[in-house]
């Protein structure tokens, strides 16, 4: 509910004020709505004292499509936000599948071993097991299309709706997209942990 609140109520509630009770033009009503999601990744940087490789590129994007939607007096530009992120994030997952340790084995590796270098090497030696390379790909796999996915209807919300409606079914789209992933990321990785052996030895 928080995420709900703070990248799609206050965002929409931000353009409906500016716009339609102070006359403020569109695009810094909009850039100005930005200001809610950046402000909960910086706060996010603050809590955990450390920069998150996904929260500066969400961040990076938000900027540069603020700063073309100012350049090109396009507000369309200012409602795909983090979008952008997502397509590349998907398309590196793809790209990532050529090799031997895909894109996802990198992202659960980070968060499973929080900064531990024994745990960081244990995880690394379970690629010796076929299931668990098996697994990491499957994961990139599933990563990369639903990201990809999400890019692709943010841009057709951002370019063929209203700008009043894209600025909620954008977030929408994001939040629904993360939350169904980590969710069936969770349910996966339990089942698959269950069958596969603890690591014996160190890559």
């Amino acid at each position: 509910m928080r995420n709900i609140g703070i990248n799609v109520v206050l965002p929409w509630l931000t353009v409906q004020l500016l716009t339609h009770s102070w006359g403020i033009e569109t695009v810094p009503a909009f850039a100005a709505a930005s200001l809610f999601p950046i402000g909960q990744i910086v706060a996010s940087w603050v809590h955990y004292r450390r920069l998150e490789v996904i929260g500066l590129a969400a961040l990076f994007a938000i900027l540069t499509n603020i700063a073309i939607a100012f350049a090109t007096n396009d507000v369309r530009f200012a409602l795909l936000k983090g979008s952008p992120a997502f397509g590349l994030f998907g398309l590196a997952c793809f790209v990532s599948l050529r090799g031997r340790r895909p894109l996802m084995f990198f992202v659960s590796r980070y968060f499973a071993a929080g900064g531990d270098d024994a745990k960081a090497a244990a995880w690394t030696a379970r690629l010796a097991q076929d299931g668990f390379r098996r697994s990491m790909r499957r994961l990139t796999v599933i990563w990369g299309t639903a990201c990809v996915v999400e890019a692709a209807l943010c841009v057709c919300a951002a370019f063929l709706l209203l700008p009043d409606i894209a600025v909620v079914v954008e977030p929408v789209l994001g939040i629904g997209t993360i939350t169904g992933l980590l969710a069936w990321t969770t349910v996966y990785v339990q089942r698959r942990g269950a069958r596969l052996p603890a690591p014996t030895a160190r890559a």
